[in-house]
């Protein structure tokens, strides 16, 4: 009998033995497991090395008809089709940093004159130049709307310039500076004067 108890007090003994044996190896495998999981999604997480790339943007407009191209690439000409032929109307270069954008409505009706949105802080300029590249009275290569809308109009300032009226006449929209006033203008291109209109222009 007491033979009979030592061999299953033995027994019982090497069942335990085996249980803890691998309760331990299922423990370090599991906590194996997971440290190779984690390793695994912290590298996953990990944002890759991205390179810049510097890409220069071209902006193109073609006249109403067809006739000519706008294009702002490093320097700003007009080439006109279908021969192609480039008139170089002003360096881009010369204005530094600051971004010269092309309206959808960049040319007068006779193709004469180009107005470009220039951004400034705290409001944007437009500009006019000449298609042919021919310098304004004032020998500059362009014709400045917001310097001269603050020197003949200062009690209102221009809230956008929206487009042709007529072949010689841009629509700006501007805004009282003591009130919220609108009054939209009509700016003469050949006199570089302004003339106040009775009605606004949304």
């Amino acid at each position: 009998m007491a033979i009979y108890q030592n061999k299953k007090s033995m027994k019982l003994k090497t069942i335990f033995f085996i249980f803890i044996i691998t309760f331990i190896t299922l423990f370090v495998f599991i906590l194996s497991n997971n440290k190779k999981s984690q390793t695994i999604t912290t590298s996953a997480a990990t944002p890759p090395i991205i390179t810049p790339i510097q890409v220069e943007t071209v902006s193109v407009m073609d006249s109403p008809e067809g006739s000519k191209t706008l294009t702002i690439d490093g320097s700003l000409f007009v080439s006109s089709n279908p021969d192609g032929q480039k008139i170089n109307i002003f360096k881009k270069e010369e204005i530094g940093a600051l971004k010269l954008e092309i309206p959808y409505n960049t040319w007068s009706p006779d193709n004469v004159y180009i107005f470009l949105k220039l951004k400034t802080s705290p409001v944007d300029d437009y500009l006019v130049f000449q298609s042919s590249g021919d310098l304004f009275p004032n020998n500059l290569p362009y014709v400045s709307i917001q310097e001269l809308f603050k020197i003949n109009v200062p009690d209102y300032t221009i809230e956008d310039v929206t487009g042709w009226a007529a072949p010689n006449l841009l629509i700006v929209n501007t805004k009282a500076n003591e009130s919220d006033e609108k009054v939209s203008f009509w700016f003469d291109v050949p006199s570089q004067s302004f003339i106040q209109l009775g009605t606004y222009f949304k």
